[in-house]
């Protein structure tokens, strides 16, 4: 595999606002296919995540077909799945671009009282409290970058293409 238009089973990893989704949606798009969320597999009512394995049988569900694209950061998933990709993407540009994106999609779906995963939306309290996923992406940006460079030196020598994209524009992996 040479280059991520060749891949058949795209996994898309990376911090909250830097671009997996928008990714997946292209690529699924250009390749006639759904693409799998995790967050809509691993978020029940409430915010009440799936219990691990119910989790896990699900992704096995969707990987099930021969072409796939995947976005998401479980570390259940990654480490159950992710070695089936023929082509690993992370998604990684610098903080000062993906946490404005994160601010401004968050305050949005506060706004217009948009339908996430498990039919919750967001709340003032979901927006600025302590579980905020504005707070997460800060507290976890160090943590999921070492998570994925080991993810990607595990994935070194399987013949997985694996994609650093550090660019502020997912779209430039499109070209």
């Amino acid at each position: 595999m040479n280059s991520l238009a060749d891949a058949d089973r795209v996994w898309i990893v990376g911090g909250p606002g830097c671009g997996k989704s928008t990714l997946a949606r292209v690529l699924a798009e250009r390749g006639g296919l759904e693409p799998v969320t995790l967050d809509a597999l691993y978020w029940g009512p409430e915010w009440k995540p799936q219990p691990t394995a119910e989790f896990l049988a699900l992704v096995e569900n969707e990987l099930g077909a021969d072409r796939w694209i995947v976005d998401g950061q479980f570390p259940d998933a990654v480490t159950a799945f992710a070695h089936r990709a023929d082509c690993v993407v992370w998604v990684d540009p610098p903080m000062h671009v993906s946490w404005p994106r994160l601010f401004r999609r968050t305050l949005r779906r506060w706004i217009r009282r948009e339908r996430l995963w498990g039919g919750v939306r967001e709340t003032l309290w979901s927006v600025i409290g302590p579980r905020s996923i504005l707070w997460y992406a800060l507290k976890q940006r160090g943590p999921q970058q070492q998570a994925n460079q080991r993810l990607f030196d595990q994935l070194k020598e399987t013949g997985v293409l694996l994609v650093h994209a550090q660019d502020s524009d997912v779209r430039s992996l499109l070209k």
